[in-house]
């Protein structure tokens, strides 16, 4: 019994530390590198401890006469891993794709490779108790997915890194005061280096780490400028990213104070008491603000409320304050963000009545306040930073659906608007398409719902303006014929009931076309295009965006760019896969003596659990996406729905460890569980309660379904566990993990395809293949030799 109960207190610190040490990962490569090599470097991350289990069934005889070295291997590798990439993020190479990505993605997988070995010694030697162990696990993960968004809201990344190093010390630690030759000579300098590894946590400075040297991150971008001169004023490590405040000094002498998060999604800080003691300044500040050229024309009835989403550094506060509005309330999902500006710019974010700053998810804010709005803001709100779920779905995506298209609209008063400000053209498109989708289900035709829109733009920053109700003509006329004399007729232009002009002649042997309007626009507006094909014919993805597929900013037709590379590793351990199957699996190195049977039996367990595995992921991914929105922070809104997840599950592990008879059958019918309850959950319960979920009913919700999806692969295990054969366990273990990095792929692959719902509808299509291999192992029998 203290032999399991210790196995179980290594297992625990294991997978907490590995989750821990993964989501400090991710933070750091999304600071290090642009936002989609993330992906790339954590799947093959994970893929690291499949590659360590199925390593350690091949040479499980060397690493068991040398177990306290391997238990060692992890904490060893990842410090030596960490204090590489953290070094090589200070040369210049580290950010290139060339020599960066790789030399990343080989330092990030070690780690994993040995706490995959360590972690497979310890299920086969107490195959007995492999349920408890494997429940151990589970949980394990659950709270250190929790742990991880408290640690990194409380402390600086490295410290984090260096808690997962500590966690991952005490194993070797346990591991000899538990046994029987407790080797003081070696104890006693691991536990002065695990004290002062946690003491190194709790009081190391903060320690800089450059960010990537690429052009598409604005800071690296403005800092390098040498006729600029920049200072940091400070920097903080979050569960969200790494927010920077810098200030630069220009040529001309003026100083301007602007943040950035992961070192991109730069914006100018914008002190309210600063401007109104400089009229000059505050004429400037504000013309610098694209819609607020849109604001003029309203009436004073019409300025009660505004809201906000992704206020920045002020600048949306500050132009709601001096054009009237009476309450704003401005939402930031980023606390690291708004603590700054409280510190560095508190007239602006804390010192005016009127003005409420809520850190919070902008449309899940708005959905559970249920107010009424008369403006509603988006300021080009794109922090480039990932979304802890997928790592590829840009956290600001959500804002751009149509679905949260139509919560704004929902949220407006009779005469508001909503005001988005875009980068460029084809995000004015994309959001059109959503629109015109949205009043398409509505019964409402293009050339009605085209009436409810204007745009124009400086050039370079277009603002789209969309009403409930059609907007009046006479309105219309005078904005328009403004909008020509403040030059922001440039590019994207288009307002309701004007006639396009247009200009067709030869200059120097040149024919020379100008139309006023946006001809497209104009063409779908007046009837003679349809919408539909505007985006069908597109050379880029214009196709509306659904919370079922929320990739607004994915401009690629069929498979992005980005995910080449994983979409390449998830194909290779299919084909993989595949191959050992179809040649019986005679690369794995059984003993010379194991049966044919056993042979036999082993190719149906290893197909069972690569389904599992692969499922079990899809399953996880689609009741993510759709319990994400209903929580209000998107970092923690993973760590919370992963850390119910995965308490669920471990909570059906050990209900296997009851089981003693029949497993066969139990896979059958708890497998078919997994399916029912799954479609019972989406497709009964949830219509019913989702619009009235709050956070606890979330993780309560989400405890039903995960509960029995914990159960069968652990019942596998415990099918295998009292062969002779020791490597079965390993292998099998090591299988379901690299089925599950295909899988993370696969999900987002699909997803931007065909959908969440494919998802979970592949997903419950493997559990359907698992009942049918299930019955084909009632057929065969085992003779041990």
């Amino acid at each position: 019994m203290k032999r399991s109960a210790t196995n179980i207190t290594l297992i625990f610190l294991l997978t907490a530390a590995t989750i821990i040490f993964e989501i400090s990962l991710s933070r750091l490569f999304s600071y290090l590198l642009s936002f989609h090599f993330v992906l790339i470097i954590i799947a093959f991350s994970i893929l690291g401890l499949g590659i360590g289990q199925m390593a350690y069934a091949k040479y499980a005889a060397k690493i068991d006469n040398a177990l306290l070295a391997y238990l060692a291997l992890p904490p060893g590798s990842m410090f030596l891993s960490s204090v590489l990439l953290i070094g090589l993020s200070k040369l210049g190479i580290a950010s290139s794709v060339d020599f960066g990505l790789p030399a990343f993605i080989v330092l990030s997988i070690v780690p994993f490779v040995a706490i995959g070995i360590a972690y497979a010694c310890i299920f086969e030697a107490d195959k007995r108790h492999v349920s408890t162990l494997y429940a151990m696990d589970l949980i394990g993960a659950a709270a250190g997915a929790l742990a991880s968004v408290f640690l990194l809201n409380t402390f600086d990344l490295v410290q984090v890194m260096a808690i997962a190093i500590g966690l991952l010390l005490l194993v070797p630690v346990v591991h000899l005061i538990a046994s029987k030759n407790r080797h003081p000579k070696i104890l006693l300098p691991l536990s002065l280096v695990l004290i002062l590894l946690l003491g190194f946590a709790a009081t190391v400075p903060y320690f800089e780490i450059p960010v990537a040297k690429d052009l598409s991150k604005d800071m690296y971008r403005l800092m390098s400028n040498p006729a600029i001169q920049s200072e940091k004023l400070e920097s903080r490590w979050s569960a969200f990213g790494k927010t920077d405040l810098v200030e630069f000094t220009y040529p001309d002498g003026t100083i301007s104070k602007v943040m950035f998060i992961d070192g991109a999604a730069g914006t100018d800080v914008v002190d309210i008491d600063d401007l109104a003691n400089d009229t000059i300044k505050l004429r400037k500040v504000l013309s610098g603000f694209p819609a607020v050229f849109a604001l003029n024309f309203l009436k004073e009835k019409e300025k009660d409320s505004a809201l906000i989403i992704g206020p920045g550094g002020g600048i949306d506060i500050a132009t709601a304050y001096f054009m009237g509005y009476k309450h704003v309330d401005a939402v930031e999902v980023n606390p690291s963000f708004v603590g700054l500006m409280q510190k560095y710019n508190p007239s602006t974010f804390l010192d005016r009545e009127h003005v409420e700053v809520h850190v919070n998810e902008g449309r899940n804010f708005m959905i559970k306040k249920k107010g009424k709005y008369d403006a509603i803001m988006l300021t080009i709100p794109v922090t480039k930073s990932s979304r802890g779920a997928d790592f590829y779905g840009l956290t600001e995506n959500y804002l751009f659906t149509m679905e949260a298209l139509a919560d704004y609209l929902n949220g407006l008063t009779e005469d508001g608007a909503v005001y988005f400000t875009m980068h460029a053209r084809q995000e004015v498109y994309k959001m059109l398409a959503n629109f015109l989708e949205l009043q398409k289900q509505m019964g409402i035709g293009q050339i009605e719902a085209l009436k409810k829109v204007y745009i124009f733009s400086n050039g370079m920053n277009p603002v789209l303006v969309i009403k409930n109700r059609p907007f009046e003509q006479k309105i219309i006329e005078e904005v328009h014929l403004e909008a020509h004399y403040a030059e922001l007729d440039r590019e994207l232009f288009y307002f309701p009931y004007i006639r396009q002009e247009s200009l067709d002649t030869i200059v120097q042997n040149v024919n020379y076309k100008w139309y006023m309007f946006d001809d497209l626009l104009y063409d779908v507006a007046t009837g003679s295009y349809n919408y539909d094909e505007l985006w069908k014919a597109a050379s880029i993805n214009l196709k509306p965006v659904t919370d079922d597929s929320p990739y607004f900013f994915n401009y690629d037709n069929g498979i992005p760019d980005a995910m080449t590379a994983p979409l390449w590793l998830g194909l290779f351990i299919i084909g993989w896969f595949i191959y050992q199957h179809i040649t019986g699996w005679k690369s794995v190195s059984f003993s010379g003596n194991t049966s044919m049977y056993f042979r036999k039996k082993f190719r149906v367990w290893a197909f069972i659990s690569f389904l599992l595995g692969f499922s079990y992921i899809l399953i996880q991914g689609y009741l993510f996406q759709i319990l994400n929105l209903k929580l209000s922070n998107p970092s923690q809104s993973f760590s919370l729905l992963l850390f119910t997840f995965l308490l669920g599950n471990g909570m059906g592990s050990f209900m296997t460890g009851t089981f003693k008879k029949n497993l066969s059958r139990k896979l059958i019918a708890y497998t078919s569980l997994v399916v029912l309850v799954s479609m019972f959950t989406v497709y009964v319960l949830l219509p019913i309660w989702y619009d009235r979920l709050s956070e606890f009913w979330i993780a309560v919700f989400l405890l039903l379904p995960s509960f029995f999806i914990g159960i069968p692969f652990p019942v596998l295990l415990k099918m295998a566990a009292p062969l002779k054969e020791r490597k079965s366990l390993s292998y099998l273990l090591g299988i379901s993990s690299v089925a599950g990095v295909a899988a993370s792929v696969f999900a987002i692959v699909i997803s931007i395809l065909y959908g969440y719902r494919f998802v979970f509808l592949i997903g419950l299509f493997g559990y359907g293949l698992v009942i049918v291999l299930s019955y084909r192992l009632k057929t065969l029998k085992i003779t041990q030799t």
